[in-house]
């Protein structure tokens, strides 16, 4: 005798969001980086926050070490020296003070 399979409860929560719209409604939200390829586009604070991630010393070294810790230190190398990332960390710890 063969089972009958029961589909699965559909999800109703389907994010309705136009991002291109968002995008011009909120032109400050999100910056180009530079650095990085393909014109990624990333918020200020997660600029930032890159910045002050890549130049943490404990990052500063690329090794041999497992392959998802090299890919991330890789990614962060073009964050050491922004000068976009710098001016924006300096903006973050002003206003957080």
């Amino acid at each position: 005798m063969k089972r009958v399979r029961k589909p699965r409860k559909k999800s109703n929560f389907v994010p309705n969001i136009d991002v291109d719209a968002w995008l011009d409604e909120n032109p400050q939200a999100m910056i180009s980086c530079p650095n990085q390829p393909g014109q990624l586009k990333l918020t200020r604070e997660a600029c930032a926050k890159r910045y002050m991630t890549a130049n943490e010393p404990r990052w500063s070294n690329i090794g041999a070490e497992p392959f998802h810790i090299f890919v991330f230190k890789m990614n962060l190398v073009a964050c050491r020296k922004c000068q976009t990332g710098a001016e924006l960390a300096s903006e973050i710890k002003v206003k957080a003070a």
